[in-house]
């Protein structure tokens, strides 16, 4: 016991010195009080001056997530679906372009349908008092919403795609004022049409300092090119497939002649079978390779009617609707 106040007395003669300064600092603080406050009020007062103007400067990021490119948004009645493939913003100038692909249901394949059906509508968030927005067709399923005079630290845009097609199917034709009361609470109680949403946030964005606000000729001709692109990537992946496709038959005529020979000096009844099986698969590849011939006289024959497109459009004879502003 006597060891631990030992110990005790010991310590606090150690951080006596602790207690001095504390004494030295009240005694200083009281006798400059009215300063000293002074001083603490305008060190908030700077604090809070600099959390507002950081506030207003610095750009902050958006907390909603922005729709990833490449997915599918389901929207309206029947069905349809927009694609978010592209897109670029030029800080400098404000403008925003984001390409969508338009499909029809499930097929993606389908590459016609009645574009002036669909419409976006858009709001941004810190966007700016001047800025506009577009939504403007390129090709019968594909099309660009485009913002002009943007926020550069704006913090995202939300679209929503609609259609405006009717759904025949959920259309009834009553017979009686019975059955007309019944569809009207079928109505009622019908469910809304898909919100296809999406959300862009500017954190996300692909930064383009040439990207200028394009009129509808310009991003029609530059949406062609990018289909033209896209025929010419599938012809040459075609023509690779069909050189290794060739290089397979050659491997089975091989095997096909080694077992041959091999059968001539064998009663093994099994060769045969592999032969026919072999022969099988050579028939199969030309299968294949015919179909990929197929595919490059397809995309072929599609390229020469982008072009031609291009050329119309060139001309100023485009077959789309005008683009309208949000």
């Amino acid at each position: 016991m006597i060891a631990t106040m030992n110990f005790l007395n010991w310590l606090v003669r150690r951080f006596s010195w602790i207690r001095v300064g504390w004494q030295k600092f009240s005694h200083w603080f009281v006798e400059n009080q009215r300063k000293n406050l002074l001083r603490i009020f305008s060190l908030f007062v700077l604090v809070a001056v600099s959390s507002v103007v950081l506030v207003s400067v610095v750009p902050r990021p958006s907390n909603l997530p922005s729709t990833p490119l490449n997915t599918p948004k389901v929207f309206g009645n029947l069905n349809k679906s927009a694609t978010l493939t592209q897109s670029k913003f030029n800080p400098k100038n404000g403008v925003l372009q984001l390409h969508y692909t338009i499909n029809e249901g499930s097929d993606a394949n389908n590459a016609y349908l009645d574009i002036s059906q669909i419409s976006f509508s858009a709001i941004a968030d810190r966007g700016g008092k001047k800025v506009t927005a577009f939504y403007i067709p390129t090709s019968p399923n594909t099309m660009v919403v485009q913002f002009k005079d943007l926020n550069p630290k704006f913090n995202a845009v939300t679209l929503i795609a609609h259609d405006k097609g009717i759904n025949t199917a959920s259309v009834e034709a009553p017979s009686s004022v019975i059955s007309s009361s019944s569809s009207e609470t079928k109505k009622t109680n019908s469910v809304k049409p898909n919100e296809g949403k999406f959300i862009v946030n500017r954190d996300k964005l692909s930064q383009s300092k040439s990207l200028n606000f394009a009129n509808q000729k310009q991003l029609e001709i530059e949406e062609y090119d990018t289909k033209i692109s896209a025929q010419r990537q599938v012809i040459s992946l075609n023509e690779k497939a069909i050189t290794s496709y060739q290089k397979g038959i050659d491997q089975q005529n091989d095997l096909i002649k080694g077992m041959e020979k091999q059968q001539a000096n064998s009663t093994d009844s099994t060769l045969q079978t592999s032969i026919d099986n072999a022969r099988n698969t050579v028939t199969q590849i030309r299968s294949k390779i015919s179909d990929a011939q197929n595919n490059i006289s397809h995309s072929r024959d599609q390229i020469s009617e982008y072009n031609k497109t291009i050329s119309r459009v060139k001309d100023g004879h485009t077959q789309l609707p005008k683009g309208r502003e949000i």
